[in-house]
């Protein structure tokens, strides 16, 4: 027997097999369907699973029994992919595109409802915003999260405005959903979405939507942000929308896979 082999941690490996199972398609899983899936007995998953709730890797819905990943295990995705050659090709990318044209720019994953900033770079001497590290509620008022919606299937784009809050971030933020829904058509149509100050006043961003390399889901979007002191509407989708598009595909090769 090799060293290897000799000091492979079994219940290491069933813990992670299970983390593994949680997927865009299984976002959401029972006790019963993760001892099924991996041939376990429940004794044995049930100690699995708590020891990884107990962890705060997994939560577990105490009237429905349904367990999903919780937000510790996204940070814990997060810092790994980070420190992965993907996230540096996606940096080398955008460090390029941000020396070449002093754009603010941000790369993004969806999570269910949620943003989560991959990358980040703030062009100088101009005032745009920031997204955090984590945004909630956002999918309808910035331009990452209308090009990740403009990017789903139809049914999935319906389950998830039927859903949602339209919280008015500002004046011009959308509050009915059938506009909504027209606005990601438009967004579809033509490759990138816009967002004129409706999620801070004074700031416009462009964004188009980000794909798994291997199986084409939606994973998030890119955009560029822009101050309205120094630029309109129309000029950044005459200047950038062609770019955002570009910078979106070539990115999208960069991403690890979601496919195991």
């Amino acid at each position: 027997m090799s060293k290897g082999k000799y000091y492979f941690s079994k219940s290491l490996e069933k813990g992670l097999r299970i983390l593994s199972l949680f997927k865009n398609d299984t976002p959401v899983l029972t006790q019963s369907e993760i001892a099924k899936t991996l041939d376990l007995n429940m004794t044995s998953t049930y100690r699995y699973i708590n020891t990884l709730v107990e962890m705060g890797y997994l939560e577990k819905d105490r009237k429905t029994k349904e367990i999903r990943p919780s937000t510790q295990c996204l940070l814990l995705c997060i810092n790994l992919m980070q420190a992965t050659d993907n996230l540096k090709m996606i940096k080398d990318v955008v460090d390029r595109l941000h020396r070449e044209n002093n754009i603010s720019i941000d790369v993004a994953y969806a999570v269910d409802d949620t943003l989560v900033r991959l990358y980040h770079r703030e062009a100088e001497e101009a005032l745009t915003f920031s997204l955090p590290e984590f945004s909630t509620n956002c999918l309808h008022n910035t331009a990452l999260g209308k090009a990740y919606l403009s990017s789903l299937p139809d049914h999935i784009i319906a389950e998830k405005i039927e859903r949602m809050d339209l919280v008015a971030k500002t004046a011009n933020t959308i509050r009915d959903k059938d506009t909504l829904l027209k606005e990601i058509e438009i967004t579809r149509k033509r490759g990138f979405a816009m967002q004129v100050e409706e999620y801070l006043p004074g700031v416009l961003a462009i964004a188009a939507p980000l794909y798994d390399p291997i199986n084409a889901t939606s994973v998030g979007a890119v955009s560029f942000d822009f101050s309205v002191l120094q630029h309109t509407a129309e000029s950044i989708m005459a200047q950038y929308g062609d770019m955002v598009r570009e910078t979106a595909a070539q990115l999208s090769q960069l991403l690890p896979s979601a496919k195991i």
